[in-house]
């Protein structure tokens, strides 16, 4: 493989999307979709793939096996940004998968299996919720609703289009993807390679913290009842908590709401969003058990569940096999778990999921400012190479 080639057509992708001061924001939903799915079909014929956009907008690309009825393996990435992103996120997964078909296919290598690249839409959040593209190649979207259909036609996409869009997973051994890390663990450690053992659940909960409104002048501290106060001494307790389960467990207030939300008034109603991330399903029960308990003793609280996605398993053969990869080529690498979601939380609902982690300078991601060293996009690709051709040339189901 060649680093410039990779380099040269990571560029050239990622400018769609592009404005003046670096940012991306090839958002879902926006022309520049579109123009990305023509230039991401070209690009995967010319590596050398039979390519066609599905009714989700989702771009795939097949390097077909001599074999009948081969089985496949897939590769895939998304190719949206959030608004002013980087252009590493997700677009560097796809360049990966393109240009390891490339390289097989230079080579003429006699393949026993399939090799199906796959460049989702809407894996960013959206309106249509996040992972949209992978979500509808699973079957995952929730096309009886018709609030949810009426969404998507904003979308331009029908009801047929989305149960069009059902990818055929029986041939599928599993679905393999390269990413950057998002968070600073690699790059803080020098390490080149994380190998994913699963991608975190993730629970959201609206918390409502009640107390008694008043005049800011009149009423003196000792005859308050703050629910601001009250709140605040609620994420002090979360992220304490947090802190002392450890295990990579992580817990964010993100969004809060002071009402009645005047200077010269004591809040009576706090509104707050708690979101908790683990690998561990019991764990995060465990948090929100004690977490209900302490908060109830410190304010009159109410908890509302708002969203909820289980953790992931990632395939322990297939970590095994990149382990073994590292470790014969002198590759600084780690065990670790995604606290991101990717399309592999969709997609392990039909095959064994492998996740690739290459570092992220100072763990930036979701900004201009996103980078990754040229060095390690290689590496990584390198990598999910190898691990490709210990699959492909394996009769084995992953």
């Amino acid at each position: 493989m060649d680093l410039e080639t990779i380099k040269s057509n990571l560029e050239r992708i990622a400018a769609i999307g592009a404005d003046e001061n670096g940012g991306i924001s090839r958002m879902f939903g926006t022309p520049f979709i579109q123009e990305a799915q023509g230039v991401l079909k070209e690009y995967f014929e010319d590596c050398g793939m039979k390519a066609w956009v599905d009714s989700a907008g989702n771009v795939h690309g097949v390097l077909k096996s001599e074999k009948p009825d081969a089985r496949e393996i897939l590769i895939g990435s998304h190719y949206d940004t959030v608004k002013q992103g980087g252009m590493f996120d997700g677009l560097m997964g796809v360049v990966a998968g393109a240009e390891v078909v490339r390289e097989l296919h230079d080579k003429k290598c006699s393949l026993a299996k399939d090799i199906h690249v796959i460049a989702t839409n809407g894996e960013e959040g959206n309106d249509l919720g996040g992972t949209f593209g992978s979500r509808a190649m699973t079957g995952l979207l929730d096309i009886e609703s018709e609030a949810y259909l009426e969404k998507a036609k904003v979308f331009g996409f029908s009801g047929e289009d989305l149960k069009n869009a059902v990818l055929d997973t029986s041939r599928a051994d599993c679905y393999l993807e390269l990413h950057i890390e998002q968070g600073p663990t690699l790059d803080k450690y020098k390490e080149q390679i994380g190998i994913v053992t699963g991608i975190v659940g993730l629970r959201r909960y609206k918390v409502i913290v009640h107390g008694v409104s008043n005049h800011a002048g009149t009423t003196m501290m000792e005859d308050r009842d703050d629910a601001l106060t009250s709140a605040a001494g609620i994420i002090l307790m979360a992220d304490e908590l947090a802190r002392e389960l450890g295990h990579h467990f992580v817990k964010t207030f993100g969004v809060l709401q002071v009402f009645p939300g005047t200077v010269a008034t004591i809040p009576n109603r706090v509104e707050m969003i708690l979101e908790i991330r683990n690998e561990d399903q019991k764990l995060m029960d465990r948090f929100m058990e004690i977490f209900l308990q302490k908060a109830k003793k410190m304010a009159k609280v109410d908890v509302e569940p708002v969203v909820a996605k289980a953790p992931v398993k990632c395939s322990g053969r297939i970590a095994e096999i990149t382990e073994k990869i590292c470790k014969e080529e002198g590759i600084r690498y780690r065990i670790m778990p995604s606290g991101a979601t990717h399309d592999g939380n969709a997609m392990a609902s039909k095959v064994p999921v492998g996740m690739i982690f290459v570092p992220s300078k100072s763990g930036i991601s979701h900004s201009k400012e996103e980078w990754t060293d040229w060095k390690d996009v290689y590496t990584g690709i390198s990598v999910l190479y190898k691990v490709i051709q210990k699959l492909e040339s394996e009769g084995k189901v992953c």
